[in-house]
C-alpha cells in the first residue's frame, strides 16, 4: 500500500529507458532524420558534458517519447495540453528527450571515470542482445532493414545497448565491497542510526484494509461502499471488546484484509512512502494501540502500530549502495552541461513526429 502519486505515466525519473525495436516503422527510408529535418544524422546538435550528440540520436529518442506519449491519447497527442506546473505536453516531450540523452551520457561519463567494465562481458551482452533481434526478426538481412527504416544505425544501437549494461554494472561495483566508492559498515549503522526508529519518523505497522476501491483503482458503488464502513466498524467493534485484541488482530487480518500485497511483519516506512492518512494515523499511536477507523483513497484501514524495526548492516547495506548511486547520478543529471549548437534548429515534437508517424 505503498503511495502511488501520480502526476503523469512518463515520469522524468533517473531510470534508463529500455531500447525496444519491434514497434519501430516499416516504411521509413534510412536517411529518416535528414529527409525530415534537412539535417544530415551524424551531425551535431548539442554537447553533453562536452560530449557531442548526433541529430540521429537525438531525434531516435524523440520520437521514442513522442509514441510512448501518444499512448495515452485515444485522439491523437494533445500537444498544448497543460499536465502539471504549467507543462505542455510538447514541453514535456522536450523534456523528457533532453533528461534520457543527458542519463545516458552520465553513463558514459561515469564508465570512463571509474572504468570497472569487464570488456569480454559487455561484448558477450552485446552479441547476446543483437543475436536475440536477428532471431525476433527472423534473419539478420530483416533486422538490418528494420534498423534502416527507423532511422538508426546499428552502431547507435549498439551504444544505447551497451549504455544499459554499464548503468546496472555501475549500479552493482561502484559501492560494493572492493568498489571505488565502497560503503562502510559504519557509514550504513550511521545511516541507521539517521533514518530508522520513531525517533526519525519511521515506523512499523500492520493494517486491516477493507477496499473502496476496485483493482482497477475506480470508485465502488456508494452502497458497496457503505458497506464497507459497516463492515470495519464491525470489525474494529470487535477488537475493542476483546481481552487479546492483538491475537484477534491476527486473526481478523488473515480473514478479512484486503491489502494483497501486505507483508505478514507488516510495513516498515518513513515520511513519504506510505499515503498520509495511513502515515499520520500510525504517528498517533503508541506501540500495539489500534487506530479508529483511518479513511484514505485505498479504503477503511484499522491500523495496529508495531515496535520500530531497526534493520541490521547487513539488511541495510545494499539498499543503501543504491540510494548513494541514485542520489549521485541524479546529481550529475541536474549538474549536466548542455550545449546547443548555435547554427542548428532542431524541429518541434510537433512538426517531427508528424513526419515521422506518415511512414507508419
Amino acid at each position: 500500500m505503498k503511495n502511488c502519486k501520480s502526476v503523469f505515466s512518463l515520469l522524468l525519473a533517473v531510470v534508463l529507458m529500455i531500447v525496444s525495436l519491434a514497434g519501430c516503422g516499416s516504411d521509413k527510408n534510412e536517411a529518416l532524420v535528414k529527409k525530415i529535418t534537412g539535417t544530415d544524422p551524424e551531425t551535431t546538435v548539442m554537447t553533453i558534458n562536452g560530449s557531442a550528440i548526433s541529430a540521429e540520436l537525438y531525434y531516435y529518442w524523440l520520437s521514442i517519447v513522442c509514441e510512448d506519449t501518444a499512448a495515452y491519447f485515444t485522439d491523437g497527442i494533445q500537444w498544448n495540453q497543460v499536465l502539471y506546473d504549467d507543462v505542455t505536453v510538447s514541453e514535456y516531450i522536450k523534456t523528457t528527450t533532453l533528461d534520457t540523452l543527458i542519463q545516458y551520457q552520465i553513463v558514459t561519463d561515469l564508465d570512463q571515470e571509474y572504468n570497472l567494465q569487464d570488456e569480454k562481458e559487455v561484448q558477450s551482452y552485446l552479441d547476446e542482445m543483437i543475436a536475440n533481434n536477428i532471431e525476433n526478426f527472423g534473419s539478420e538481412e530483416e533486422f538490418e532493414k528494420n534498423l534502416a527504416n527507423s532511422g538508426v544505425t546499428k552502431e547507435t544501437i549498439l551504444y544505447l545497448y551497451k549504455t544499459q549494461y554499464l548503468y546496472s554494472d555501475l549500479q552493482d561495483k561502484l559501492y560494493a565491497a572492493g568498489g571505488p566508492l565502497e560503503v562502510t559498515d559504519a557509514a550504513v549503522q550511521e545511516y541507521i542510526d539517521q533514518h530508522y526508529g520513531a525517533e526519525n519518523g519511521s515506523y512499523s505497522a500492520k493494517h486491516i484494509l477493507l477496499k473502496t476501491v476496485d483493482d482497477a483503482g475506480s470508485a465502488l458503488s456508494e452502497d458497496e461502499i457503505a458497506q464497507k464502513k459497516a463492515q470495519a466498524e464491525d470489525l474494529l467493534a470487535q477488537l475493542r471488546a476483546s481481552n487479546d485484541p492483538q491475537a484477534l488482530f491476527d486473526q481478523l487480518m488473515a480473514e478479512y484484509n484486503e491489502d494483497s500485497g501486505e507483508p505478514d511483519e507488516g510495513y516498515t516506512f518513513g515520511p513519504g512512502e506510505m499515503v498520509d492518512e495511513f502515515y499520520d494515523g500510525t504517528a498517533a499511536l503508541e506501540e500495539y494501540e489500534i487506530s479508529d477507523l483511518v479513511e484514505s483513497q485505498f479504503g477503511y484501514h484499522i491500523i495496529m502500530r508495531l515496535p520500530s524495526k531497526i534493520p541490521t548492516v547487513e539488511e541495510t547495506k545494499e539498499s543503501y549502495a543504491l540510494e548513494l548511486f541514485s542520489s549521485m547520478f541524479q546529481q550529475r543529471v541536474t549538474d549536466a552541461k548542455v550545449e546547443y549548437v548555435q547554427d542548428i534548429t532542431l524541429m518541434e515534437p510537433k512538426e517531427y513526429y508528424t513526419e515521422y508517424s506518415k511512414g507508419e
